[in-house]
């Protein structure tokens, strides 16, 4: 099996190492990955620009390139100029849960779902900020749990978040769905006309069946992400139909 890993980290990044280095046993393993920290970057790609792609020594034994681009050019990239047909892409391990509405803003979620944009099955992976004991212990037995099922599909990205800080083990798996968050931010200015995001309003749903309402709970959460998001509303709006 040829495994794809990306982040949105960076090349630098904890996580990537990690998740690279425990998918050896699974196949042959090559990593792209940004040359800088792109977090929050969705699903943006490069298009007007040119986007270097150089090969880096930072990932001791696995073969890996570091890129200008965004976490989905990674992807876009990896599958063009290298010559390796792959089988599924890995996104992560991202420093900061990728949970409910995060989906939108993830670079790590976004790289996966370029993924599935190119007919191939995508695994994106976060843990809470700075909470890499956790994966340590258990990242070896999500993957064997993730292959052993062939939990992964060309129709879904599978999100996989850690419990939120403070669990040092978690309570177990489990499949559900993507709850909600809704945000309001704040800015603060830095200098004249410069500014800087500050505290957010941020307002959970109360679905106790949510990958939200789970992670606090203390399970590791799987979510699939499907590309269609037609609202439900949808048979409602139908009788405006004209």
């Amino acid at each position: 099996m040829n495994i794809l890993v990306v982040n949105d980290d960076g090349i630098d990044a904890v996580g990537i190492k990690i998740l690279a280095n425990h998918l050896k046993k699974y196949g042959n393993v090559v990593v792209v990955s940004p040359d800088r920290v792109r977090s929050a970057s969705s699903h943006s790609i490069i298009i007007r620009d040119s986007i270097s792609f150089i090969e880096s020594k930072k990932i001791e034994g696995i073969k890996a390139y570091q890129i200008s681009g965004m976490p989905a050019d990674c992807v876009r990239l990896g599958l063009s100029l290298l010559n390796v047909d792959f089988d599924i892409v890995f996104s992560g391990i991202n420093d900061g849960l990728n949970l409910a509405t995060d989906v939108f803003y993830s670079g790590t979620v976004g790289a996966a779902r370029e993924a599935m944009f190119s007919g191939l099955p995508s695994v994106s992976i976060s843990t809470d900020f700075n909470c890499f004991d956790i994966v340590n212990n258990e990242l070896d037995s999500v993957l064997d749990y993730v292959f052993k099922n062939k939990l992964y599909s060309k129709e879904y990205v599978l999100n996989i978040n850690f419990p939120n800080k403070g669990f040092n083990k978690s309570l177990g798996y489990r499949f559900t769905k993507q709850g909600i968050k809704l945000y309001r931010t704040t800015f603060v200015e830095k200098e004249n006309s410069k500014f800087i995001e500050g505290h957010s309003v941020l307002t959970l749903d109360s679905n106790k069946d949510s990958d939200v309402s789970l992670g606090k709970e203390g399970y590791i959460t799987f979510v699939p992400l499907g590309l269609d998001q037609t609202s439900n509303y949808l048979g409602e709006l139908r009788k405006y139909d004209k």
